[in-house]
């Protein structure tokens, strides 16, 4: 309470927990805009530990728009491997280079052609904006709606209908219009780090006497659960060719990773079928068949293993065959030691059958040296 027993604002609240609560954050206060969107891009469904290291590479390597725009597209996503999603990496490489064609290289200020940028939602627009630029536009992303539906009890499903609009009218409402762009920091902190989703730290919370969630007695009512869609599960081939020395990766082409190279994938239909040799073989056989890449010489199939993706939980088999003639020309060739740059599920399968591809290449010694 202020001197006159009046409740602070909201703003005022936020900011002074700010101000007493720092977090160290390369990309915080550095005034650059470029360094911002960075880091806004990959914080995208990723822990801040894992970006700093990140981040600082990419700054490293390509310290502003123009050096990023430049890069070569693999190089890039060399550099973004591990962190995830890769349609990032290739958005930021195609976005650094539409502002260096359509804005010599500097950062607009200007929110929509900020939002025309690919990859770029009202989200990321919002929060560079105001971190970048100190424009009025509120953040809301899952940490700021769970604060404010708490606060104000808002019920439904928080991304749709009245429920969002409500959510977007009070974000906005409650907007710092002297500092936005640390307004919305401090709620997005709040809401990572004291307003959680299990045991929130009410006590701890700026906003925690007028908030109806905690007056209820029982805050995590809110946001109300919203309906879990249900898990599909999934069988799938995972074919991978050598020639001997190298693997060779093809363009992704089934609903899974369709923008990575990787093995053949292959879909088993109907799902829970064994997936033994002799059964297995038959379905790769036919699929590779069809898809042109002729009889396959199968050298053996690896354990199965599980992977999760989003609504989807896959048995996956992974196969080495041996590939018979030239190298087709819209496929890469790696060797096994460089598949860090894989994507998880297509590691997996690698390590799935590295023991096979070791013999296989035993093999191949001897019948060069016999």
């Amino acid at each position: 309470m202020g001197d006159s027993g009046k409740t602070p604002s909201i703003p005022d609240r936020l900011l002074g927990w700010y101000s007493r609560n720092p977090e160290e954050m390369p990309w915080r206060g550095c005034g650059n805009p470029y360094g911002i969107w960075l880091s806004e891009v990959m914080l995208q469904q990723t822990q801040i530990a894992t970006v700093i290291p990140y981040w600082q590479k990419f700054m490293d390597h390509y310290p502003d728009i123009a050096s990023l725009a430049a890069a070569n597209e693999e190089a890039v996503l060399e550099d973004w491997a591990g962190l995830g999603y890769y349609s990032r990496g290739r958005n930021l490489h195609r976005a650094a280079q539409q502002l260096v064609k359509e804005h010599c290289g500097e950062f607009p200020m200007d929110p929509e052609e900020v939002r025309a940028l690919p990859g770029v939602g009202e989200y990321t627009t919002a929060a560079i904006c105001s971190i970048a630029f100190d424009q009025g536009l509120p953040v809301v992303d899952g940490n700021v709606e769970r604060v404010i539906s708490r606060h104000r009890k808002v019920p439904g499903d928080l991304r749709k209908g009245e429920a969002k609009k409500s959510i977007r009218q009070i974000a906005q409402s409650w907007l710092s219009p002297d500092h936005p762009g640390d307004h919305n920091q401090a709620m997005m902190d709040l809401g990572r780090k004291v307003c959680t989703p299990r045991n929130p730290r009410c006590n701890e919370c700026p906003l925690a006497v007028d908030c109806q969630a905690r007056s209820s007695g029982d805050p995590h009512q809110w946001p109300e659960p919203k309906k879990r869609r249900p898990v599909e599960k999934q069988q799938w081939l995972s074919a991978l060719f050598t020639t001997g020395k190298e693997l060779l990766l093809f363009p992704g082409n089934t609903e899974l990773l369709t923008t990575h190279f990787g093995p053949v994938l292959v879909r088993i239909e109907p799902t829970n079928q064994d997936l033994k040799p002799a059964n297995t073989k038959q379905i790769l056989t036919a699929e590779l068949n069809q898809r042109g890449f002729g009889h396959p010489d199968i050298i053996g199939f690896g354990d199965s293993f599980k992977h999760s993706i989003t609504h989807r939980q896959l048995e996956v088999k992974p196969v080495l065959c041996r590939w018979h003639g030239p190298t087709p020309e819209n496929c890469r060739q790696i060797t096994p030691q460089s598949s860090n740059k894989l994507p998880v599920l297509h590691r997996k399968a690698l390590e799935g059958i590295l023991p096979l591809l070791a013999s296989s290449e035993e093999e191949i010694h001897h019948e060069d040296h016999s």
